[in-house]
């Protein structure tokens, strides 16, 4: 088999591969409601289109490759956008006017066949997205590596994560300099290929992650599903609990007691385990409008000093929730 043939061939199995991530993460943000996901789910789409007619393969077509690159760019904006940036400062308007302009170049170097303009066009700013990416997720990644109930699983899942974004900034930086010749192409076509084949399988392991896969990485703390949500469910009252206790006059026990007691009486009912399960289907959009309800309020009112700041618990949480907000995805199934 020759170098091309052997190329397009890990191009088309990346891409196939790419097809068993993008499919799931469709299907499990129609589940969860996530519209994050499905987003991302259209960055994988793009991407199984684009990657088998890019310049290392014998298929290459500029018009669908530089087209579909950008079109995978502005979905991951609006991923990483609607997953770690709600209730934050976001350079989203920004990040998609640079986009924009990536794909008209792109498009005008493909009308005057000149690839170099299309590459310098496009490339750059995957660059930058998957920079922001990494950094974001790292951030968020600090937040939770200090939460003692976050599971093993979860903190792995940022942790790879951060790794396929590393990676695929990689990918883009050798994709710029073989097509504006400053890398041996058939040499750097190579390992851009090799970094595609082990970012893809690590995007496998994140977002399709294999059951027995996570049950390794939470080898350290074994649990039954119906214990898993109750961690879970335990983790996100303890990060809000904490928040609204910190500085306030609340004690953790009542912050805590507040939030199950208001989500019991909307569900209708008692049982620690039902709230749990009902607790595991709540996204960063039902959490932010919960702490806004009335009820949550006047029950702290009813049952803590004049001297304790409500207002200010209730800042608190919201801000804790803005801050941990990538949780919800990353603990999605």
């Amino acid at each position: 088999m020759d170098i091309a043939l052997f190329k397009m061939t890990v191009l088309i199995i990346v891409s196939f591969l790419r097809l068993a991530v993008a499919i799931p993460l469709f299907l499990t943000a129609r589940r969860n409601h996530l519209t994050n996901l499905y987003w991302l789910s259209a960055q994988f789409f793009a991407l199984v289109i684009a990657v088998p007619f890019s310049a290392a393969g014998i298929m290459s077509n500029p018009w669908i490759f530089w087209t579909f690159i950008s079109l995978s760019e502005i979905a991951l904006i609006m991923f990483i956008h609607t997953t770690f940036h709600q209730g934050r400062a976001s350079p989203m308007p920004v990040m998609m006017i640079l986009a924009s302009v990536g794909l008209i170049g792109g498009l005008y170097g493909n009308a005057t066949n000149n690839f170099i303009l299309s590459a310098w066009s496009v490339y750059p700013i995957a660059v930058l997205l998957w920079g922001w990416h990494g950094l974001v997720a790292y951030r968020d990644y600090r937040h939770i590596a200090r939460e003692p109930a976050a599971e093993d699983w979860v903190k792995a899942r940022y942790q790879l994560m951060i790794t396929y974004a590393v990676l695929d900034g990689l990918s883009a930086i050798g994709g710029t300099l073989i097509t504006t010749e400053l890398m041996v192409a058939t040499l750097g076509s190579l390992i851009v290929v090799g970094i595609n084949f082990a970012s893809v399988i690590i995007q496998i392991l994140v977002w399709v992650m294999p059951e027995g896969f996570r049950r390794w990485l939470n080898r350290n703390q074994q649990t039954r599903v119906e214990e898993r949500v109750d961690a879970e469910a335990t983790m996100i009252l303890g990060i809000l609990s904490a928040a609204m206790a910190h500085g306030t006059g609340l004690t953790l026990m009542l912050s805590g007691f507040a939030l199950r007691a208001i989500l019991g009486k909307k569900i209708g009912v008692e049982d620690s385990h039902a709230i749990n399960r009902y607790i595991h289907t709540l996204g960063y959009p039902e959490w932010a409008s919960f702490l806004e309800q009335p009820d949550l309020r006047e029950y702290l009112r009813s049952r803590v000093s004049s001297a304790a700041n409500i207002n200010q618990a209730l800042e608190n949480a919201k801000q804790a929730l803005i801050e941990e907000q990538s949780i919800f995805t990353l603990m999605a199934k």
